[in-house]
């Protein structure tokens, strides 16, 4: 792979170029003004006759049918044999010009849309296996918190408190432990004052935002929301370090959207965009940016363990960020917290309006020795984000619940 500047008077005038002298299969990594005119760096491939040859030695995917569950079958088996089938686990070899091709998994021998559909599928059914099970063990908990009477039912104020928190989905642990507290508190306020510092407490924090230097990486379950939020953080470290100074790249696939997103808020922004589809093109566009006080990095969700695991190999001492939502699932934020493979240094949250009490986020943070850096209220771009710890976090929620006494 090799990358190539071309500089014309417009967009348009410069992908003509870029069509002429290299072709449809050219991948645009960056576009920019520069002296007036439009400059747009973009890679090519110089060995296509070997990946030609090497595609043309590759081994046909074996087909397998998809096993009928029978009426004893559990659930969870019925939905995988409905959505998966399984997977090829022979290995084949052939030697061609002294080539030895090793086919472990028939997902290496899919077409690339059909892997991101594949991937997709495979997140989204082990998410609701776990969703199930975590809406068991919530729905037996209840049920014992329900069954047993406590002092609070004899305070209206403190009842209608503890209902409150009940129907803006505090999950069930959490309720045991705010009962407790609640029961040894004679008014509203006070509770609310004891259970933002014992949360608060209970959270560790990271201050990101004033001094963001050097490459951090921003990565999370929805590509959409790591460039907002990537775009977001250089637009406001723009303002302190120099337009000139900071960058975005969006490591995807020629087939994600999320380049054109950030492409788009990069020249609205006038904030230097660029794209690199594997390691080697990152590691290019790194060297060219090294002088840069803050590059940021923002990945697709597909592959997420393994893009970290290779961004921890390659630039070991970049920063690396959880984007989450503030509405986001217990099961969905520890899936992420909780891997060791993962080494996180803060969480950032989206969507932390004030109708969104992140009970699920809070109590997986409290478990968890990942702090939480910022927060941001709005899905738009230019809305800033904030610091944030537990203590804001808690308190925020518990302002905003619907109760008329708070």
């Amino acid at each position: 792979m090799e990358l190539q500047r071309i500089l014309a008077k417009d967009t348009r005038s410069a992908m003509e170029q870029i069509h002429t002298l290299y072709g449809s299969d050219a991948l645009v990594v960056s576009n920019k003004k520069a002296k007036g005119k439009t400059e747009v760096i973009v890679a090519i491939e110089i060995a296509a006759e070997a990946q030609t040859m090497l595609n043309d030695l590759q081994v046909p995917r074996q087909e397998s049918p998809i096993p009928t569950p029978t009426m004893g079958a559990d659930f969870q088996q019925i939905m995988e044999s409905k959505v998966f089938t399984p997977s090829v686990t022979a290995i084949e070899q052939s030697s061609v010009l002294d080539t030895t091709i090793v086919v472990k998994d028939n997902i290496q021998n899919r077409p690339q849309d059909d892997n991101k559909d594949y991937l997709k599928a495979r997140e989204l059914v082990d998410l609701v296996k776990l969703e199930l099970h975590a809406m068991r063990r919530e729905l037996k908990i209840s049920q014992q918190i329900d069954a047993q009477s406590t002092t609070i039912d004899g305070v209206p104020h403190l009842a209608s408190l503890k209902e409150a928190l009940q129907s803006t989905g505090m999950p069930a642990p959490l309720r045991i432990l705010v009962n407790d507290i609640i029961a040894d508190n004679e008014n509203v306020p006070s509770a609310i004052k004891t259970i933002s510092s014992i949360f608060g407490n209970a959270i560790n924090h990271l201050n990101v935002i004033d001094d963001m230097r050097g490459v951090h990486i921003i990565a999370g379950r929805l590509g959409i929301e790591n460039s907002v939020m990537a775009m977001r953080l250089a637009r406001q470290k723009a303002a302190t370090y120099g337009a000139n100074n900071v960058a975005v790249i969006s490591f995807t696939d020629n087939q994600s959207d999320n380049w054109s997103q950030t492409q788009l808020f990069g020249l609205n922004s006038g904030i230097e965009t660029y794209r690199a589809s594997t390691p080697a093109m990152l590691m290019e566009i790194l060297s060219q940016l090294s002088s840069y006080e803050l590059v940021i990095i923002e990945t697709t969700g597909l592959e997420l363990e393994v893009n970290l695991t290779t961004f921890a190999k390659l630039i070991p001492h970049a920063k690396q960020h959880l984007v989450i939502s503030a509405d986001a699932s217990e099961i969905s934020t520890n899936r992420y917290l909780t891997n060791e493979a993962l080494n996180w240094s803060s969480v950032m949250l989206s969507q932390l309006e004030s109708d969104v009490f992140p009970w699920a986020v809070i109590n997986a943070l409290m478990a968890s020795p990942v702090p939480v850096s910022l927060a941001s209220s709005s899905s738009s771009v230019t809305k800033e984000a904030t610091s944030v710890n537990g203590f804001s976090l808690t308190e925020n929620a518990l302002l905003n619940l619907p109760m008329s006494t708070i």
